[in-house]
């Protein structure tokens, strides 16, 4: 646990430094309340206690105290550590922020006890922040495979066609589904089919740039967002997927077999005016349509449907 100590007092900030270090803690020091702000402002995220004196130079500890609590991200435990002992000052510092209040002289036991609890509150606190963290991680992935899942891909793509409708640039999507996956999983179970789609969706991030976006559309159908592409661009990294895939054998739990995959490729450019519910509809509907001719044509192929051009298919 890191502690800040705001104390203007040498003496009194050296005794500080020297029970909480001994106690296993790490400590800063700052001489005044702006030391202290320019020190919590560059790693307050890594500063879990701050011990604060009332009376400082060119910042007081009650200023200090507020701004700490408008600039936090996560939660900061607070103490005061002053000479000003009458109830109405406890009353004004708590009120300000201060989670607690211990006057000078203190018995470094006592003050031991009060880091401690502020140091259990404070962990609890950031436990409670990953777990959040990880709850909304899952509300939005897919189980299996990792990445995206449904609901959570259509939020995607409804907030990038607000984009591209806003700056005015294209979007392009692709749309995958594995051909005959219904062959894996009779002939080798279905442990081994799931294993098949970890290993697709691996594949099809591989030739994706970072900020590209994919999630599981539904069984064994994946849906990829592009934005800022043309559809030419799109076209270009569906083969490459499909490459990816088609070429090398998938080895799953000593098992080796070839998948291959039909792509449909979407792309559009909305008027500043476009109602996004509606093209969004659209243009997976557009996108569908162009995966589902691309089976037609003998599946492990490229087809490309948009708004304004013809379909064109790539062959193996």
């Amino acid at each position: 646990m890191r502690i800040l100590i705001a104390e203007d007092e040498l003496v009194t900030r050296k005794i500080l430094e020297r029970i909480l270090t001994a106690n296993g803690y790490e400590v800063l020091e700052a001489a005044d309340g702006e030391e202290a702000w320019r020190i919590f402002s560059q790693q307050g995220e890594r500063i879990g206690i701050v011990l604060i004196d009332w009376v400082m130079p060119k910042m007081n500890g009650m200023e200090l105290c507020r701004r700490i609590r408008e600039k936090a991200g996560g939660y900061v435990y607070l103490i005061f550590l002053s000479s000003k002992g009458k109830k109405k000052d406890i009353v004004e510092a708590l009120e300000a922020g201060a989670d607690d209040y211990l006057t000078k002289p203190f018995n470094p036991k006592e003050l031991l006890s009060r880091v401690r609890v502020g140091a259990r509150i404070i962990e609890l606190q950031r436990a409670l922040k990953e777990a959040n963290r990880k709850l909304e991680a899952l509300a939005i992935t897919d189980e299996l495979t990792g990445v995206l899942n449904r609901r959570a891909l259509l939020d995607r793509l409804k907030e990038e066609l607000t984009a591209a409708v806003r700056e005015g640039h294209t979007l392009c999507v692709i749309m995958i589904d594995v051909d005959r996956f219904k062959r894996i999983n009779d002939t080798y179970g279905h442990l081994i089919g799931d294993k098949a789609l970890v290993e697709l969706s691996r594949r099809i991030k591989s030739q994706l740039r970072g900020y590209d976006i994919v999630g599981r559309y539904g069984g064994e159908e994946f849906l990829i967002i592009i934005s800022k592409a043309d559809l030419c661009t799109g076209k270009k990294i569906a083969e490459r997927i499909r490459v990816a895939v088609s070429e090398t054998p998938f080895d799953c739990d000593g098992k080796s077999f070839r998948l291959t995959i039909s792509l449909g490729v979407s792309c559009v450019r909305l008027p500043i005016n476009a109602q996004i519910a509606g093209e969004m509809k659209e243009l997976l509907k557009k996108v569908d349509e162009a995966l589902y001719e691309a089976k037609r044509r003998g599946r492990n192929q490229v087809v490309v449907s948009s708004k304004g051009e013809g379909d064109e298919g790539i062959n193996r």
